[in-house]
């Protein structure tokens, strides 16, 4: 019988400041078999997968054991030597696509050099993505597309141990079953799965074991089918329906005449090439909620910097209350600070090098108004963030707690609009749900205009007045 691909004993792993955030975790992935991890936001999930790889934020510290496909157990505190293990024993598909990826050189080039031109474009077509991808550079990608290109590198890595952190955020619903599929089967081929998600529909399909993790502990885990069918936890319970599917389609009530935005016959197409939309029309009244949705590197993300006017485009007009920030500088310079962007992305809002509490406190410089005592605690609280997160770096926080921490940035600063891309595609499903909640609260409550960009269908038609589809 083979020895386990992945053994972990007694795990604790320690901040900068030496709390305790992940507490005396015992897991275990069999050979070619499959553990989900679930569990909220924040609890400790992607930590567990630095440990195992040795990638700790620095300060952080790992106590326990980590035994890695029946070679002898390892000090989880030995990052050196758990490196060791990267590409012949072990890899992980991160949760940051942009952060894996050199902007300075080549998709084929970084990615599969070492393969071969013909393993680089069939790995390629094979999550979707046309040949000529392996000559751009990852500036170019879309979020999807670049989550995709990782998923193909792992396609031609032959490690017996994968660690997928989030590998279906950000995707489409077409590309998301590519995904799982080929998931599915790495797995069929005789590969151990570590799967961090907070796609339900992901780790039903992927089956195995499911672990769940709440405060840095395990709280319920078995066999998935098990789990799902009876769980014994009522966090476990809760969790499951969070899902999207069963929410309650919101009251749509707004100021349909008077437009915090509108864009009209709006058309772009990348250095000459085919239009990625053409003649759109947009309307998104003070208190509504619009949805733009469509495949990956649809044009999405772009139709919003263009709507916010971070993007000329090439024929059409926007409109901020009434002013085109395109032709009218004083209206932009004006409106500008009202008109905010939620990334994708939130490592792309706060500077790596500063506390994020002082990041925060950066925003007087433009706001002076604001009272940072008195307005964040109880914005904090609704967002469920601890004001200890305030002492930490950008890159000691998990993903959904960026993005938190990016939500509360904008809220503070009283926006007319916001644009929301892939707002909670970080989230675990309870957060995901209270964070929709605030962005509709704070929309209904304040007349804020709302453009929620996704590819959850469920979600978009239970929150937005109005959904767009874009395609090529």
């Amino acid at each position: 019988m083979s020895p386990p691909a992945l053994v972990i004993r007694g795990l604790a792993i320690r901040d900068g400041h030496g709390a305790l955030v992940v507490a005396e975790v015992d897991l275990e992935v069999e050979a070619g078999g499959t553990l989900v991890l679930i569990g909220e936001t924040g609890s400790g999930k992607s930590l567990i997968a630095q440990a195992v790889m040795g990638l700790l934020p620095q300060g952080f510290t790992a106590s326990g054991t980590i035994a890695i496909n029946g070679h002898a157990a390892v000090d989880a505190g030995q990052a050196g030597l758990l490196r060791l293990f990267w590409a012949r024993e072990t890899m992980l598909l991160p949760q940051e696509p942009r952060a894996a990826l050199d902007p300075t050189m080549r998709i084929g080039r970084q990615l599969f050099e070492r393969t071969g031109r013909g393993d680089a474009v069939a790995a390629l077509q094979a999550v979707g993505l046309a040949p000529e991808v392996a000559q751009v550079y990852p500036l170019m990608l879309s979020g999807g597309m670049a989550q995709r290109v990782l998923v193909a590198s792992v396609l031609v890595g032959r490690a017996p141990l994968l660690i997928a952190d989030e590998p279906t955020k950000g995707l489409d619903s077409e590309r998301l079953d590519q995904t799982r599929d080929l998931l599915l089967s790495l797995r069929q081929a005789g590969r151990a799965l570590l799967v961090i998600t907070h796609d339900i529909g992901l780790a039903r399909a992927l089956g195995g074991r499911l672990a769940v993790l709440r405060e840095g502990r395990i709280v319920e885990q078995g066999e998935s089918v098990a789990v799902f069918a009876a769980p014994r936890q009522p966090y476990t319970r809760a969790w499951i329906e969070a899902d999207p599917s069963r929410w309650r389609p919101s009251l749509r009530c707004c100021a349909v005449d008077s437009p915090v935005l509108a864009g009209h016959g709006l058309r772009f197409g990348f250095r000459g090439g085919p239009a990625l939309f053409e003649g759109l029309d947009i309307h998104v009244p003070r208190g509504g909620v619009l949805a733009l949705t469509g495949p990956s590197g649809c044009g999405k993300t772009t139709l919003g910097n263009i709507l916010l006017g971070l993007q000329a485009p090439d024929a059409g007009q926007v409109s901020w209350a009434g002013a085109d920030p395109y032709r009218d500088r004083a209206a932009l310079k004006r409106l500008r600070r009202r008109y905010q962007k939620l990334h994708q992305d939130p490592a792309s809002v706060f500077l790596p090098g500063r506390s994020i509490g002082l990041q925060l406190a950066d925003l007087t410089e433009v706001a002076p108004e604001l009272d940072l005592a008195r307005d964040l605690p109880p914005l904090l609280e609704r967002l469920r963030l601890d004001p200890r997160l305030l002492r930490r770096r950008p890159g000691d926080v998990s993903g959904g707690e960026a993005q938190r921490l990016a939500l509360a940035r904008i809220l503070l600063m009283k926006p007319e609009l916001i644009v929301a891309d892939e707002p909670t595609s970080r989230l675990d499903p309870l957060v995901q749900r209270e964070t929709i909640a605030l962005l509709r609260e704070v929309v209904a409550g304040e007349g804020v205009g709302l453009v929620l960009i996704g590819h959850d269908r469920a979600l978009l038609a239970a929150t937005a007045d109005d959904v767009i589809t874009i395609g090529r």
